[in-house]
């Protein structure tokens, strides 16, 4: 038989670490003093019956089932994200420089100022281009006077063409009814050959009219070709002209200036910046896998950690055709409306929307428990639980209780705190949120609601 531990032993400590009794019973009364051993005595008693509990069966002391926190799984349509990063720009942005060499004469706008598309910002000295352009102009005045010259004269010579072919066509049917009269002897031969004077004088009139007007389109066409040359130089002299003078090439706001009065430019040197913040785009990479996923339109929230997380919505309109076989990323493109605070070349975090799932189950992600390449959670289930036989071998009733469950599930998505569960886990299966790290598998359990859970 086994052995029981002895009874534990109620004698009276020695005189050496008690109360000595002569001055235990002087000042204690003795019904008092009969209280107090009866009392210890029954303390002892409490103390050994409860070792011989905690004893029973060889298992040793027995620990209450630990507290944890539930929470059951959920159904909802889960939106597929995926963030990234990148720089937003100005629909436009541009910084000007200089073709030709020369100094600075004038700067017309100050720094943060509007400006339409083709409007003077600055000019550069550029005596000899103005002088050769005024030249020029000079020189299309003149031809353009030649040119009307030879209009009139092109008039006049049709005028005298004309003239001249009407009395080369009268003299020619005179001198004709004279030769019929001579013909027939009615006239005489000196009659005949005045005619024939006058016809003959008439066609050479008519033919020096002729060729006066030929003379006179040969001066015309000559005199158009030296207005087309002249404007030609004039072109050529206001493009060298117009290189001192720099434009805005869109409607936008005047940048940094990097030049003053005075400043010696060469050529290519950067002058002014000019942004268009009508419009603002912003480029990040999206891994490959997601490629699938990827068309123009899908919507995007930017934020600005610079503009203390403020968010602004746009979309994506370009996707790279390319994919880079170096990070197997492509390269996408989205825009911005144009918003108060928004600057080129601010730092954003970009959360593009890829899809939806329908009716996705979706648990807390403090609930994952991984081992190894694996992921688990602990499903709490309510239970039968057996009775134990107690110190005197006497079977308790079984009983109901909640028992967690170690379960195995494959994790998809993860988002702001919440994992999405693709298989594994049904929905309202409760699952251990909080208290794991005093769980195991198959282990009793206590419930305790969110408010009282414990700290881990």
């Amino acid at each position: 038989m086994p052995k029981h531990p002895q009874p534990l032993s109620l004698k009276p400590h020695s005189s050496s670490t008690s109360m000595p009794e002569s001055i235990f019973s002087r000042f204690v009364p003795q019904p008092l003093r009969t209280m107090a051993r009866v009392s210890c005595a029954s303390l002892a008693i409490l103390l050994a019956g409860a070792m011989l509990s905690g004893c029973a069966g060889g298992g040793g002391w027995s620990s209450p089932p630990p507290f944890v926190v539930t929470k059951p799984a959920q159904t909802q349509d889960w939106v597929v994200t995926y963030t990234a990063t990148g720089t937003l720009e100005a629909n436009n942005k541009v910084d000007l420089t200089a073709e030709m060499p020369g100094i600075v004469s004038d700067i017309y706008l100050k720094e943060g100022a509007a400006v339409s598309r083709g409007q003077a910002l600055l000019r550069l000295k550029a005596d000899k281009q103005m002088a050769q352009l005024a030249q020029s102009q000079a020189g299309i005045a003149a031809s353009v006077g030649n040119l009307e010259q030879q209009k009139a004269d092109i008039q006049q010579a049709k005028a005298r063409l004309e003239s001249a072919t009407v009395r080369k066509n009268f003299a020619e049917s005179e001198f004709n009814r004279y030769q019929k009269l001579f013909n027939d002897q009615f006239i005489s031969q000196l009659e005949l050959d005045q005619k024939r004077n006058n016809y003959e004088t008439a066609l050479a009139a008519y033919q020096e009219a002729q060729e006066g007007l030929l003379s006179a389109e040969a001066r015309l066409r000559q005199a158009v070709s030296s207005v087309n040359q002249a404007r030609s130089t004039y072109n050529y002299n206001l493009a060298l002209a117009d290189e001192s003078l720099v434009r805005a090439p869109f409607s936008g706001l005047v940048g940094q200036k990097y030049v003053d009065l005075g400043d010696y430019i060469s050529p290519g040197q950067k002058l002014i910046t000019v942004v268009d913040p009508s419009l603002f785009k912003i480029q990040f990479s999206v891994p490959e896998r997601y490629l699938h996923q990827l068309v123009t339109g899908l919507p995007v929230e930017v934020s600005f950690e610079g503009l203390g997380g403020k968010s602004f919505k746009g979309s994506v309109n370009f996707i790279d055709p390319v994919v880079d076989p170096d990070s197997h990323a492509v390269r996408v493109k989205a825009v911005l409306p144009a918003a108060a605070g928004l600057r080129h070349g601010l730092f954003g975090t970009v959360t593009l929307a890829l899809g939806k799932i329908a009716d996705a189950v979706v648990i807390p992600e403090e609930a994952i428990v991984p081992q190894g390449e694996k992921t688990f959670v602990y499903v709490v289930r309510r239970e039968r639980i057996p009775g134990k036989k107690d110190a005197n071998g006497k079977q308790a009733e079984d009983r109901m209780g909640d028992v967690a469950h170690l379960q195995e599930v494959t994790v998809g998505y993860r988002a702001a705190g919440l994992a999405q569960i693709r298989s594994g886990l049904t929905a309202g299966e409760r699952v251990i949120t909080s208290g794991l790290q005093k769980v195991s598998d198959k282990l009793e359990v206590n419930l305790t609601p969110p408010s009282q859970a414990p700290q881990s």
